[in-house]
């Protein structure tokens, strides 16, 4: 009887390791956790920007932050060339990726870095946030003269196998209504190439600095319902979170309306939703922004 059992149970095992016809199934993907940043780093070439607020100062500063949280994927808005020669030399152990021929004061400085030693780049496409979205080209839609951009890429963690999609975006500037079209047409246009890249049922994140918050009674609150319709916020659904403004304004901002910057994501679970407001890099404020962070599980 227990030669018996023995077998019956080596049956079963066999069993469950292999599929209806008797092939070998892919081994279920482990559960990953990610960490995923949002960071405004205030470019370079802001001439008023002296001693302390200087690049040449707060890029050891950023350098600190980053050693210090080790975020997986960073998405990072106003990094011009000589601020991407230095992230490159100063963040061993990332990749970046940027738009291709921007990085000057035409604008489109959206990029992407990413910790090689935990993540594998699958694809990485960009465009710009106007009519003409495969071009570069100005949004159009109000009166700024400079681009726009939106890079993203397909990731897959090393560890568990699993995959996601991170877009990094910087939406237009400005108070008109006008202004408030170019931020909707442009999130829209996230959506849906995020839609088309990734589909209903990946995991999608799409970070960055949209230049309104969703505070109530900012008139640029609508500029956002594209992203709540499919997407969920960090910042407000993160099992933890905070409610500290994203917009320092080197101290001197205390509007609810400076929330400026977002995490927002679908198909994953946030756990944490972080403002990194500290001082203790090196200098009071390592940018006008502080860097947002969501800490994501994804099962």
């Amino acid at each position: 009887m227990k030669a018996i059992r023995i077998c019956l149970a080596a049956a079963l095992l066999l069993l469950c390791s292999c599929g209806k016809n008797g092939k070998d199934e892919p081994a279920p993907l482990k559960i990953a956790n990610i960490t995923v940043m949002s960071f405004n780093i205030r470019s370079s070439t802001i001439t008023s920007d002296t001693e302390d607020r200087s690049w040449d100062k707060r890029k050891y500063a950023v350098r600190n932050m980053v050693e210090e949280i080790k975020p997986d994927v960073m998405g990072m808005q106003e990094a011009t060339n000589a601020q991407r020669a230095d992230l490159r030399s100063l963040l061993t152990g990332y990749d970046l990726f940027e738009v291709p021929n921007t990085g000057t004061s035409k604008g489109g400085n959206a990029i992407l870095m990413y910790n090689t030693a935990v993540l594998e780049v699958l694809q990485c496409k960009s465009f710009y946030l106007s009519s003409t979205p495969d071009k570069p080209s100005v949004n159009g839609w109000n009166e700024e003269t400079q681009y726009r951009t939106t890079i993203w890429a397909e990731f897959k963690h090393k560890e568990s196998g699993q995959r996601f999609f991170v877009a990094n975006t910087h939406m237009p500037l400005g108070s008109e209504e006008r202004d408030n079209t170019a931020r909707i047409n442009s999130a829209n246009l996230n959506i849906s190439r995020m839609k088309s890249a990734a589909g209903e049922d990946a995991v999608v994140f799409i970070i960055g600095d949209m230049n309104c918050s969703y505070a109530t009674g900012d008139s640029r609150r609508k500029c956002l319902q594209p992203y709540y319709d499919w997407m969920s916020s960090a910042r407000d659904k993160a099992v933890k979170t905070d409610a500290t403004l994203s917009y320092n304004g080197w101290g001197s901002s205390s509007s609810s309306n400076n929330n400026l910057d977002h995490i927002f994501y679908r198909n994953a679970i946030a756990s944490e939703f972080r403002t990194i407001s500290g001082h203790n890099y090196g200098v009071e404020y390592i940018s006008d922004h502080y860097p947002i962070i969501c800490y994501a599980t994804i099962l």
